[in-house]
């Protein structure tokens, strides 16, 4: 958030997944809201990211939600998930992600977890109900973070397992093993690269050490990964930290 030449000016952040980056000025008061007891749920990155929001001068307000908001007052009503009870604060900027969920036609189908997500193995992604049936990314119950870095891991081996199927061979050993990647802006053109699998274990790409900021993974995030992302993997031959390589093969 960027502010010039405010008077104590009060921004509320809540729920967000990925990143709070922020210009700290002497007048402005900055809170998180979070429904989680930390900031980031893999310890080795909490504990790279939470110095990083005290520096800022970042309030942290850990288990907590938004139930309301009351626009034309600039009132946002937070409920403690540990009490149960309700408080409201006052804003001048406040920044709220809604929940997630699956679509709707997902949601009601006969497919789906208690929480509307597609019940699949979480290594082969085939569903638990109905063998003729896989699914990857953000419709599917694979306990890990949704993001992009996760879908480039899952596809190959979903398309595997579906070549096999339809040629009528046995299911090969390869599995998805919940690799997801999490850049997390921290400002001044500096990022932390998070990458992990199912359990939260690190499991990192790079060997200069992703335990801090740098630079150099703000720039692939900004320049190179809309590129993969956008001209490469629609192709079929980018394969995420693979890079070209098919893991599938």
């Amino acid at each position: 958030f960027f502010f010039n030449d405010t008077a104590t000016t009060e921004i509320y952040t809540e729920q967000i997944v990925g990143s709070v980056r922020c210009v700290q000025e002497t007048d402005i008061k900055v809170d998180y809201y979070l429904h989680t007891p930390t900031v980031f749920l893999v310890p080795w990155y909490n504990d790279k990211m939470e110095p990083i929001l005290q520096e800022k001068q970042v309030n942290l307000r850990f288990k907590y939600t938004l139930r309301e908001v009351k626009g034309k007052e600039r009132i946002a009503v937070f409920e403690n998930l540990d009490t149960n009870t309700l408080h409201e604060e006052n804003f001048d900027l406040l920044h709220a992600v809604p929940p997630m969920h699956a679509p709707e036609s997902i949601r009601k189908s006969p497919l789906v977890d208690q929480n509307g997500y597609v019940q699949v193995d979480q290594g082969t992604l085939q569903s638990q109900k109905y063998p003729n049936v896989w699914a990857l990314g953000d419709c599917c119950n694979v306990p890990t973070s949704k993001t992009a870095a996760a879908i480039f891991s899952q596809t190959p081996v979903m398309v595997k397992h579906l070549v096999e199927a339809e040629n009528k061979q046995e299911m090969s050993d390869i599995r998805y093993t919940g690799y997801t990647s999490c850049p997390l802006f921290t400002g001044d053109h500096k990022l932390l690269l998070c990458e992990f699998l199912y359990g939260g274990k690190v499991d990192e790409t790079f060997v200069i050490g992703q335990g801090k900021p740098r630079r150099i993974f703000y720039w692939m995030k900004r320049y190179f990964f809309p590129f993969a992302y956008f001209q490469l993997m629609p192709r079929g031959v980018w394969f995420g930290r693979k890079g070209f390589i098919n893991p599938a093969n």
